[in-house]
């Protein structure tokens, strides 16, 4: 029997380790491993990390996050531990991702690029779809039609008709007198490379929430 790589999965808060864990390396991301291991990199290394509210505990067949809302972000900077081990950052900011604001966080999964997904992204909300005639606050989050997070960035009343919506990051759509700012798509990044459950936790955006996900071949 081929041994798995080991893996630590550890969540921090304003500087305090708060959890950690070994995580399910799954079957989906054996290959991009493999890749990873052997210095091929076009189209297979770790790109994002995944936040779902589902509590089972993963199983080797695993391909996603296993429940709605699942919000994904990109992996920040990769450091090498030691010769044998590589640890990529992740973090859920109090500043910038908006798109994941009231998921109540019970798993985490690390993906790979295969699907060249961008980020950040989201997948299920318990955010409104758009209304006409509504007014808006700075800080409003809905649903679009395309099924991406819009932010409301400049407050007012929203049209009488949906607007045709911006579908890159970070553009903005005028709505009657609002804007909106596209904050996440709704898309999904693939492979899966390992998965975890974590305590739950709400983020809320009152602190940002970093973490660090480590192999070891």
């Amino acid at each position: 029997m081929v041994k798995r790589p080991d893996g630590i999965v550890r969540i921090f808060s304003r500087g305090a380790l708060l959890w950690e864990c070994r995580n399910l390396f799954v079957n989906a991301g054996l290959p991009a491993l493999a890749n990873l291991m052997a210095g091929v990199t076009a189209g297979q290394y770790a790109l994002a990390v995944g936040f779902g509210s589902g509590a089972t505990a993963p199983t080797v067949n695993d391909t996603d996050l296993g429940a709605a809302p699942k919000y994904y972000n990109a992996v920040g900077a990769h450091t090498f531990p030691n010769s044998g081990s590589v640890q990529f950052n992740y973090a859920l900011s109090a500043t910038a991702d908006y798109g994941a604001l009231g998921t109540t966080v019970q798993e985490v999964g690390l993906f790979a690029n295969g699907s060249a997904a961008a980020m950040p992204a989201a997948i299920g909300t318990a955010n409104p779809s758009w209304a006409a005639t509504t007014a808006e606050v700075i800080g409003n989050l809905i649903v679009d039609s395309n099924g991406n997070i819009q932010r409301c960035t400049t407050a007012g009343t929203s049209g009488t008709t949906a607007p045709a919506w911006a579908a890159a990051l970070n553009a903005t759509t005028t709505d009657g007198t609002a804007v909106w700012t596209l904050v996440a798509l709704h898309t999904a990044p693939a492979p899966m490379l390992a998965h975890a459950v974590v305590p739950a936790f709400v983020f809320n955006g009152a602190a940002t929430y970093q973490g660090t996900w480590t192999f070891t071949f």
